[in-house]
């Protein structure tokens, strides 16, 4: 059974919203008429980059909250900086630019269709996925991309200023004007939102049946561990406060000496460290049972890989970036393809050396043989097994191998890309069993790291992230394409 205490520490994220959250909201969908808007006592405003994680869970959060509450007005708005010669700049790059220049055209040419649009765009991340999305919410996208040639620029200098006027940098809320000061929390920002409306608008929702008072549970002490490039997550905190209310973390830098004496073998940062008391041993029953939570001498560790990370105590390596992935994630095959496309191009450091691991489970039954479990199922932990073969017996194929798989890698025709890659199937097919051994392996080592989310990247032995927009900000990997990514991942725990 599925605890849904244990999910609010492992989905709240920014690199799993867009997997977690777009089917939901796409239900019930309540139109905001142009009257409603027009009196609406709130204006609810949402600023996010159209490529992060973070962002659209903010989006997400706002439009779940509009459709419950019809009578506020949303508005939507992409983020965009611009360098010192005044032109368009994104951490993401030129996709990232021209997603929000839609979004901008969309929300001023089609604002009845936005909430369509942006919730197809979230269930089809591909590059050319905005394409279903035009077609999803009425609009060809031949319709679309005239409107955005012609008003791309003016709609997205509007929003540029109204985010200036606001002082608005990053993925954000404001309510009638004034930032939303809470937590990435649907009930919280509902209640925000709800609080500000007239007393004949509001919504009153049903109470939780035999909650225990916030009161009765004592605070456990709390530490953070950080280092230079690695810092703590707000969304996570706030998970915390709503369990231990006024809980205070105690910031520590890795390499301090309360942390050497009291932390002597954290080995992965940021860690966030309770007290092991007996109320935090009974709020958090469930996630430690689950493994959420590491137990170590008296202390409660939880180790967030759902951003950027740092292996602190491991070996360096350098030049090689490992890449985790599901064979049949399409977050991990737009990852690879980019990341192929850039060492084609010679756009990432010379002599820099790509790694593919994968992710799932593999468990030796009691005749020896093992039985593997994958996310995507038989057929995905079956591909992992194909790719690995490739990478040992020819490893000078595996990236085209990969290039002419990733365009369908749910066929079953997986036959067909190795013969275009220059590859005999047979020999592949030959080196099966093997395979299977070297993909338990694999597993094992992706499990010993912690890593659960596709696609995730070891840089150098020791700096950890999650999605292509962090890849992009390594120093010599500035020009690697985000390719389409919204910042979202297959999530396997």
């Amino acid at each position: 059974m599925t605890n849904t205490r244990a999910i609010s520490f492992k989905k709240i994220f920014p690199g799993l919203v867009l997997v977690l959250i777009p089917v939901l909201v796409l239900l019930s969908r309540v139109p905001l008429s142009a009257a409603d808007a027009k009196s609406a006592g709130v204006k609810l405003e949402v600023f996010f980059e159209s490529m992060d994680g973070a962002g659209w869970q903010w989006f997400f959060l706002g439009d779940a909250v509009r459709k419950r509450l019809p009578a506020v007005e949303l508005g939507v708005y992409p983020l965009l900086g611009k360098n010192e010669k005044g032109e368009w700049e994104s951490k993401r790059g030129a996709s990232e630019i021209a997603e929000s220049m839609r979004i901008a055209v969309m929300a001023g040419f089609y604002g009845d269709k936005l909430s369509l649009y942006l919730n197809a765009r979230s269930l089809s991340p591909w590059a050319d996925g905005w394409r279903d999305a035009a077609i999803f919410s009425g609009i060809t996208p031949e319709a679309l991309e005239a409107k955005v040639s012609a008003g791309g620029e003016a709609s997205m200098e509007k929003i540029y200023a109204r985010a200036q006027k606001a002082g608005v940098t990053g993925a954000s809320i404001l309510i009638n004007g004034k930032p939303y000061e809470g937590g990435p929390r649907l009930l919280a920002l509902f209640e925000a939102v709800n609080g500000q409306l007239p007393a004949g608008k509001r919504l009153t929702l049903p109470k939780a049946a035999g909650a225990p008072p916030a009161a009765a549970v004592k605070a456990p002490g709390f530490w953070i561990v950080l280092s230079s490039g690695v810092q703590k997550s707000d969304a996570l905190l706030s998970v915390f406060s709503k369990y231990f209310p006024g809980i205070k973390p105690v910031v520590l830098d890795y390499d301090s000496p309360e942390r050497v004496k009291n932390f002597p073998g954290l080995d992965y940062l940021p860690a966030y460290i309770l007290e092991d008391t007996k109320d935090a041993r009974s709020v958090l029953e469930a996630e430690i049972k689950a493994g959420i939570f590491a137990e170590n001498k008296g202390y409660l560790i939880y180790s967030d890989r759902q951003g950027r990370g740092l292996y602190a105590a491991a070996k360096p390596e350098p030049g090689v970036l490992r890449v985790f992935v599901m064979s049949q994630c399409p977050f991990g095959v737009t990852a690879e393809n980019g990341l192929i496309d850039a060492l084609n191009k010679k756009l990432v450091p010379e002599n820099t050396r790509i790694e593919i691991h994968y992710i799932g489970d593999a468990v030796k039954g009691d005749d020896g043989k093992y039985n593997f479990k994958s996310l995507h199922g038989t057929p995905e932990w079956e591909e992992n097994v194909r790719q690995l073969v490739i990478a040992r017996k020819f490893p000078a194929k595996l990236h085209a191998y990969l290039l002419e798989r990733n365009k369908d890698v749910t066929s079953t025709q997986w036959e067909e890309a190795a013969k275009k890659a220059g590859l005999d199937p047979r020999a592949v097919a030959g080196g099966f069993e093997e395979g299977k051994t070297m993909l338990a392996e694999d597993f094992k080592y992706t499990s010993s790291l912690g890593v659960t989310t596709s696609p995730s990247f070891l840089w150098e032995g020791r700096n950890f992230m999650v999605g292509m927009g962090e890849v992009a900000k390594i120093p010599g990997f500035e020009k690697v394409s985000a390719q389409g990514s919204t910042g979202a991942g297959c999530a396997a725990k």
